[in-house]
Parts: C-alpha cells; structure tokens; sequence
C-alpha cells in the first residue's frame, strides 16, 4: 500500500493528483527495513525558474530529506546522465536510500496535453528544516547573511564562507587543469553563443541611444564579434562536462557543517570550465552588493567598485580584510578559486575570463526583457553598467567608466521618476487633466491604505476649498481614518505679496508691491480666503486629523507626498495671469516612492517647513504682526528706491 502524502503547495501547471503521482513513484517502494506502518511522507511543492518542471523537498519516514525533480522523460533521463558523469560516481547516500535512479514514466497533463513523465532525486543536506524552507535559493541567503547581514552576530563567521567557497570552486573545477592548451583553437570556439536577435541587440540598441555619451555602447555586436573574433588563440583551453547552470539556487549549502551540493544537471554539456565560473561569479556579485531598502535597486557606486575589482588581474593575489564584506565575498571566491584551478595565472587567463563575464552579463539581458527586474534579480541599468565596465577593461581600461549621471533619461531612471508632465502650447489642459488624475489616484490609494497625506502649496485652493478640484479627495481621505498635514504661504507677509506683483509683471497694476498698494491681488486673495474657509470647515469635521500651517519662508513648489507617488512641481514668477488662463503652465514631476533620493530630500523640504510655520488658529494677531512687519520693510525697500 503506497503511503500517505501531505502536499504543501501548488504547482502552476501540472494537478495535484499527477504531482502525487510522481511522488509516489520514487517513494512508493520504502526500504522493508525502514518502513514504518501508517507513516506520512510530507511534500513541499517549490517555486522557482526551473520552466515548469517540478521540484519539491520530501521528507520520507526512513530515509530523511531528498529533493523530488520531475520533468519529460527524455530531460531527466539526460540529467541524471549528466550528474553521474559529472560528480564521476553515484551519491553515496542516494545510493544506499535507493533514491539513485530514475523513476517512471507517467502521463500527466501539461500545458493541456498529454505528456510522459519520470522523476529523479537529490540529497538535501540544506541547514533548515522541512517546515522552515520556502524556496530553492539556500546559497544566495547564506552569502547575503555574511555580506549584508542584520546583525554582526547573525551573520555566518569568514571562515565559514571561505570553506564553503572552496567547495564550491572545487566541485564545478572537478580537477581541471587550464594547462593542457590545445594548439590553434580561437576564443570564439570556447565562448557561449550570443542569441543577439533575442531581445539583447535591441535592449543595447535603445540603451545606447538613451545614453548617448556613453561610447561603450555603441555599436555593441560589432565590436563584440570583431573584438572576440581577434583573438585568433584562446590563452587557456578546456572542454570538459559543466554543470551549465551554476546559479547559487542550484547550490545547496549546510552552514553548519560547511558542507555544499549541486543540484539540477539538465543543461550539463561539453563546454569551457569558465562558462560555470563565470555564471557562479556574477550571481554572487549581484547577491552581495548593497541595495536600497525600499525599492531594492543595486547601489550602482557600490557595484561599480566591485566590478572594478575584476579589473584587477592581482586582487586575489592581496588581501584586506578590512574591506567591506560584499567586496570580500568576492575576493575570497577568487582566492579559493585560484587555490583550486591550476592555469589560473597563465598569461591571458584573466582576460579570457572577462569574456566569459561579458557573455554571461549578456544572456541576462533577456532575463530581465522577460520576467523583469525582481525575478531577474538585477535592474537593466545596472546589468549595461557592468557591460559597459567589462567593455572598457576588455579594451584596455583599468576602471568603469566615472560617469554617474549621464543623460537627463539616465538621471530620471535613478530618481525614479516615472512622469513628467508638461504643457506644450495648445496643450495645456489636456496635461492637467492627466496630472490631476494621477494624484487623485496616489490620493485614493492613501486614503484605501489608510495613509497619511503630506503637502506644500502657495494657497492650498485646489485641496481645502470646497470647490477645489482635490476637495472631494481629501474628504474621502479624512472620511477613512487618515490624516493630512499641510503648509501654505502666509497671506500676510512678503511671500504672498511676492506672488501677487507675479499677476502684474509690470509693477503698475492692481496687486503690484508699490508703496501706495499694498493689498493682495483680488484673485489671489479670493483662493486664500476659500482655502482657509475650507480648512475651517474640515477642521470641523476631522478635528486634528486635518492640519494646516502657515509657512515662515519662502515655499518653491508645490509637494504632494502620498505613500504611492511623490509630485513635485515648482514655482516660478511668471505671468500668473497666463497661469489663469490656461490652468497650467510650468510642469510637474512624479516619482513613485522607491526613489529614495528625491523621497529624502522632499520629506526634509517638508519637515523644514512643518517646523518653521505658524498654525492657522493664531491667524488674527498674525495678520497684526505681519502687517507692521511688511510695513516696514516695504518703506525701507521705498526708501532704498528713493536714493
């Protein structure tokens, strides 16, 4: 009688009966002697990019922890070739749990037909348990707990990761000896195939327009082929079984017992041992290299430095164990690797590697084209960063290129700027129509959330008077529980005066600062009187969930800081007359909220001006004292005239 199955998860494409089908072809058969009447055998399906097949941790009373694959007949029959002729034995352990061959087929149904299927085991020797593991990626986590840990205490000691480093070198080396050089062969006949028609050549392409003083793009397949094709004898020669997909999820790692396991052999094929290195290598970087915490981009300084280090055909070579541990990471990945892989310092050997960087960096540009940054594990901007560097040190460039911001798209990109709104002549209203409907979209969506709501306006008209465009916004965000802080000029000191002679660029109209005028223009005294008006009414209502103050200095734009987007629009003493006729006519910026730079300095701008303002409540002796004030300095500006 076939034991009982627990599944925990779902896989995407194929039932849950033919996913118990195939466990039950591997542990259907128990040893007699291990077995254990009624016993459970508990599944977890996992999730990653493994195209469709299925992988899940089974626990098998009697035999522990194994790894289930399961695929196409014909797939893991050459899989499980491959880990033979790879590791040269079977597992030792797959081999006395009776868990080392392959096992099947079955039909199942997938992708709605009908397909045969096979499975086939791997030892699990992860470090966490059955009900702890939630994903396939046990490597990345470990070095990511020593390069970026929470804690200095939580982290895995150096030596920990150094031994695990080496066992890893030492598995995907297998003995190979770089030496041995075959006479006549072309760098071309060792490097992987570039699929450029497949979305790489286009991404370079419109990358190079967008950074168009950036010259390591330009015209990238060309100088790739020419540059690769020169080099008419390979330094180093291999050709031997690689693992082919040498990414760290396919690693497993026991930090315990710094003990460490490949898995997943289907793309093993004859090929260079730097194609294994090399995919190994830069996942590593990009696991241990700083991120922003919100948004989670790569710190493209930080990246930079430690792609530089590549640059470096000696840095393995010297130590400095005070550098920060990403960078070590590297440094003691390629120390192990030295010390495993004999040839590694033979002229042209470090060279010949950058390629298999290169080409590797390449082939994630698809990556990123087709499942995006998050499941790429790398942003496009920091992948043609790392090209263009390995570009420049393959052409004979020590260092990446210095430049940091390099167009106004580039600079965009790392603001985070997602919108820029600006009317063009005749299209003016068409643009605040589309402005005004992201942030009452930013404002729903912070009202949905529950989430506060932070601004600076000159009169806050469009916000807190009834027939403000944003009115109906904003009550539906107090309505919901969240609150609103706000700072607008002060309608009785020099600000709002300055404001006013915008409406009368002349100096000699009604609103015009002239010792003989000293009233608001009509317009703009008629939006502050509704937009306090309107702030007494939700006041009213909201109590202190709604806030405003008057602001001490001088405000140089509009800021609307929601939880979804950030806007930003600055103020200019144009004609504001103009302004009132067509609405609109500066421009406007929005940044979605990862943008970590532009968040920092707005959320200070506001706090700046949150803390130097006057609340409205003490808005009549403020008008008394802002009178006398303004009085003054209008008669020594009159007399400073006078001279």
């Amino acid at each position: 009688m076939p034991p009982r199955l627990t599944v925990i998860g779902k896989h995407s494409e194929l039932t849950a009966g033919d996913v118990r089908r195939l466990v039950h072809l591997v542990v259907g058969d128990q040893p007699p002697d291990r077995s254990k009447a009624g016993a459970t055998v508990d599944v977890r399906v996992l999730q990653g990019g493994y195209s469709g097949l299925l992988v899940a941790l089974v626990y098998a009373p009697g035999r522990g922890l194994f790894i289930l694959k399961g695929g196409p007949t014909g797939e893991i029959r050459l899989e499980h070739e491959n880990r033979v002729q790879f590791l040269g034995s079977a597992d030792e352990w797959l081999v006395n749990n009776q868990l080392d061959g392959i096992y099947g087929p079955v039909d199942v149904e997938f992708r709605d037909q009908s397909e045969s299927w096979s499975a086939m085991a791997y030892r699990y020797i992860g470090s966490r348990t059955y009900r702890e593991l939630a994903d396939y990626s046990e490597f990345g986590g470990f070095l990511q707990a020593f390069a970026l840990p929470q804690t200095v205490e939580g982290a895995p000691p150096e030596r920990t990761v150094r031994a695990c480093l080496y066992k890893v070198a030492s598995l995907l080396v297998r003995n190979a000896d770089l030496q041995n050089e075959e006479e006549g062969r072309a760098l071309v006949d060792y490097l992987p195939d570039v699929d450029w028609e497949r979305d790489i050549n286009a991404s370079l392409t419109t990358a190079a327009a967008l950074w168009s003083d950036i010259e390591d793009l330009r015209d990238f397949r060309a100088w790739y082929t020419e540059a690769a094709a020169a080099v008419r004898v390979a330094p180093v020669a291999d050709r031997r079984l690689i693992h082919g997909d040498a990414h760290l999820a396919n690693i497993l790692v026991n930090s315990v017992r710094a003990e460490v396991d490949l898995i997943d052999f289907g793309k093993g094929r004859q090929a260079h041992v730097f194609e294994d290195l090399a995919r190994f290598e830069v996942d590593l970087v990009l696991h241990t290299t700083p991120r922003h915490a919100h948004s989670g981009a790569l710190v493209q300084d930080e990246l930079l430095e430690t792609v530089n280090l590549v640059g470096d055909d000696d840095f393995a070579l010297r130590d400095s164990p005070d550098e920060p541990r990403h960078r070590r990471s590297l440094r003691m990945w390629r120390q192990e690797l030295c010390a495993v892989l004999r040839g590694t310092s033979l002229p042209g050997a470090a060279m010949m590697y950058r390629w298999f960087l290169l080409s590797e960096c390449l082939k994630r540009i698809r990556w990123v084209t087709n499942n995006g940054p998050v499941a790429a594990g790398v942003d496009m901007l920091s992948l043609l960063r790392m090209i263009t560097a390995l570009r420049r040190m393959l052409d004979g460039h020590r260092y990446a290129p210095d430049t940091v911001i390099s167009t106004t798209a580039e600079a965009l990109t790392l603001l985070r700027c997602t919108a820029a709104y600006v009317p063009m002549h005749g299209h003016e209203r068409l643009t605040n129509e589309k402005r005004n409907r992201a942030k009452e979209a930013a404002l729903h969506a912070s009202a949905a959330r529950g989430a506060s709501v932070r601004i600076t306006a000159e009169t806050g008209y469009s916000y807190l008077a009834t027939r403000g465009v944003f009115n109906s916004r904003i009550l539906h965000l107090l309505a919901a529980g969240a609150s609103l802080q706000m700072v607008i000029c002060n309608p009785y000191f020099l600000e709002a005066y300055g404001i006013s002679a915008s409406y009368d660029p002349d100096g000699r109209r009604l609103g015009s600062v002239v010792p003989d005028r000293l009233e608001l223009h009509a317009d703009l005294a008629r939006k502050f009187e509704a937009s306090l008006r309107g702030y007494e009414i939700l006041r009213e209502e909201y109590k202190s969930l709604v806030e405003v103050r008057l602001a001490r200095f001088g405000l140089g734009a509009t800021v609307l800081l929601t939880e979804q987007a950030t806007f930003f629009e600055p103020y200019f003493h144009a004609s504001r007359n103009r302004r009132e006729r067509v609405l609109f006519d500066t421009f406007e910026l929005q940044f979605e909220p990862g943008g970590l730079h532009m968040k920092r300095l707005l959320e200070e701008t506001f706090s700046f001006h949150w803390n130097n303002a006057d609340a409205v409540t003490d808005a009549t002796s403020l008008e008394e004292r802002c009178r006398r004030a303004r009085t003054a300095v209008f008669d020594a500006w009159q007399a400073t005239d006078d001279r």
